[in-house]
């Protein structure tokens, strides 16, 4: 009361103090005063639109008092002005959960237990969890796939992907120390397992790494990214058996995903079953025709078996889409193949020795413009204006001397 009576004082004196207000609002508030307690929260609202402390102490008096819908708006109009303030999810989690909307109450407890997470409030963050438990609990089957799908859309910007990245700069110790520390929080989080079992395989650590990905699909059957992942480091170790039943269950779960029957086809490949691998990345070459990787791999297998005009063929076609991609590790590796097998190739006919000679002129011109083919073409252009009537291996000749010249001087 003598709080209240403090801060009606300030209102005299300036009243357009919002600050004055909530403050009020709060000690009406915690006399059990909900409806004078959200009139002085709108009043210092009116004063500041972006006072979000005001919006969640309205927002909780509008849940007390069953204004659920009010409830719900004050927590979204928080969100729209910081998409990153934990409590509003857990504010909005609650208002879902009284309209026993339970998909989206799990959705909005997922993200603030997420958020909750980096800040490293582990208090708030298990109240999230156990929420979500209690949720589960009552849910339908149908419902809890429905969460799933739509906490699956954030993924990218989670938790777990800022991990990865740390892991990518550098910072190993510390993203493994997070992994290990959300764990603890929630034993049975599977994107966890998965996310440390790739930073493990990327350690060389394969046994650790099977592990994790071990339990992450104890948690969730479906995760792709774990079943691929094991498969590879399977096939790395050569249990190809294995590998290949971890990548069929991921094409049972995506059927269209390319670079799984690449990742299969190289374990079929390891395995001496090149046919069998042929027809991965056939497979994924018809689901993706740019598969640069998927051309790459096909291109060993036929040196292997002395396909060498095949094999030439798909390391061309490769390299061109490497170095579209700007892939100039793989672009160069590509090429180093290349160069390799080109002079095996039987000299048939002249046009087949044309032909291989315009090809590997056309890569080495490639290779030069740093991938730009559309460069080259330009080149080749005011080439043939200036010099017309000669054929297509003089022209392309003619640009890599004058080229050569040009960076020499």
């Amino acid at each position: 009361q003598e709080a209240i009576q403090d801060f009606s004082q300030v209102i005299e004196i300036n009243p357009n103090f919002a600050e004055a207000y909530y403050g009020r609002g709060l000690a009406r508030f915690d006399l059990g005063n909900r409806q004078e307690a959200i009139v002085d929260y709108t009043q210092a609202l009116a004063i500041n639109p972006n006072y979000i402390d005001a919006y969640l102490g309205r927002g909780i008096a509008r849940l007390i008092i069953g204004d659920i819908s009010g409830t719900i708006a004050d927590a979204n109009q928080i969100i729209a002005i910081n998409s990153n303030y934990a409590p509003a999810y857990k504010l909005l989690g609650n208002a879902y959960r009284k309209q026993d909307n339970q998909a989206d109450a799990i959705a909005s407890f997922k993200r603030g237990g997420e958020l909750y997470l980096e800040q490293k409030d582990a208090v708030n963050c298990r109240k999230c969890l156990n929420n979500i438990q209690q949720l589960q609990n009552v849910v339908s089957p149908a419902v809890k796939t429905d969460s799933n799908v739509q906490w699956k859309k954030g993924d990218s910007k989670t938790f777990l992907t800022r991990m990865l990245r740390r892991f990518e700069k550098g910072d190993r110790r510390g993203a493994i120390a997070d992994l290990n520390w959300a764990l603890q929080v929630d034993a049975s989080d599977s994107q966890a397992y998965c996310c440390r079992g790739i930073i493990r395989y990327k350690q060389g650590d394969n046994l650790g790494a099977i592990s994790d990905f071990n339990q992450a699909l104890q948690f969730n059957n479906q995760d792709v990214l774990a079943y691929r992942n094991r498969g590879m480091i399977r096939s790395k170790m050569g249990d190809f058996k294995g590998a290949i039943a971890d990548f069929d269950a991921a094409l049972k779960i995506e059927p269209n995903n390319s670079l799984i029957y690449v990742t299969r086809g190289n374990a079929y490949r390891d395995m001496g079953a090149y046919q069998e691998a042929i027809k991965d990345y056939e497979q994924a070459l018809k689901i993706h025709p740019n598969e640069a990787n998927a051309f790459y791999q096909r291109g060993i297998i036929y040196s292997r078996l002395e396909e060498m005009t095949k094999a030439i063929d798909d390391y061309q076609n490769a390299a061109k889409l490497f170095g579209e991609a700007e892939d100039w590790k793989n672009y160069q590796k590509t090429l180093d193949n290349l160069n390799k097998i080109q002079t095996t190739v039987p000299r048939e006919n002249n046009n087949i020795d044309e032909d291989i000679k315009y090809k590997k002129l056309k890569q080495q011109l490639l290779k030069m413009v740093g991938g730009h083919w559309e460069m080259a073409e330009i080149l080749i252009a005011k080439v043939e204006e200036k010099y017309p009537g000669r054929d297509r291996i003089w022209y392309l000749e003619k640009v890599i001397s004058d080229w050569q010249q040009q960076q020499d001087s």
